[in-house]
């Protein structure tokens, strides 16, 4: 007489190879279509980028400033840099809010691409001789061409006519 293990020792073999691959195909098929489905729903590969543009100003007879921008590819797709198109606008804004640009300034000249998580920056001075009457910000705006695609992003900056000197006093 056959116990129960005999009885399907015969048969598991061709059993477990076609569960076996059923299972591997399955998987394939399932792993397959969650890849697809995440690449479509989570867009990995689109272009992301991240912009800062940064600055200062100082008064010491003239207005002089520095800008600092930065831009970081948050996306997992390279970017090339475009130089056509891509650079950094000086501006002012006088106190009756008319805006006057006063500089291009070409940035990343130096960089051809970007790197998934890679971050490039850029680094400018520039100086706007007197008169300084009636200016209130200085306006930085930075725009980045990648594959026919544009960012921008902005900075304004408060331009303060009188420094303020800090004392403290022991007591």
């Amino acid at each position: 007489m056959l116990n129960g293990q005999a009885a399907t020792a015969a048969v598991h073999p061709i059993f477990s190879f076609w569960l076996d691959a059923s299972v591997k195909v399955a998987a394939v098929l399932i792993g397959g279509l969650w890849t697809g489905w995440n690449y479509i729903k989570s867009r990995t590969y689109e272009q992301k980028l991240e912009l800062e543009v940064v600055g200062t100003v100082f008064i010491q007879e003239d207005l002089y400033g520095d800008m600092k921008a930065v831009v970081k590819n948050i996306g997992a797709g390279k970017h090339a840099v475009q130089h056509e198109g891509t650079f950094c606008e000086l501006s002012i804004v006088r106190d009756d809010l008319t805006e006057q640009s006063i500089r291009l300034f070409r940035i990343f000249t130096h960089n051809e691409r970007i790197e998934p998580g890679e971050s490039i920056s850029d680094t400018q001075c520039w100086r706007i001789a007197r008169p300084l009457d009636h200016i209130l910000w200085a306006k930085l705006t930075l725009r980045v061409v990648s594959n026919g695609v544009e960012w921008n992003s902005t900075c304004l900056i408060r331009v303060e006519k009188e420094a303020t000197i800090l004392t403290s006093e022991v007591i």
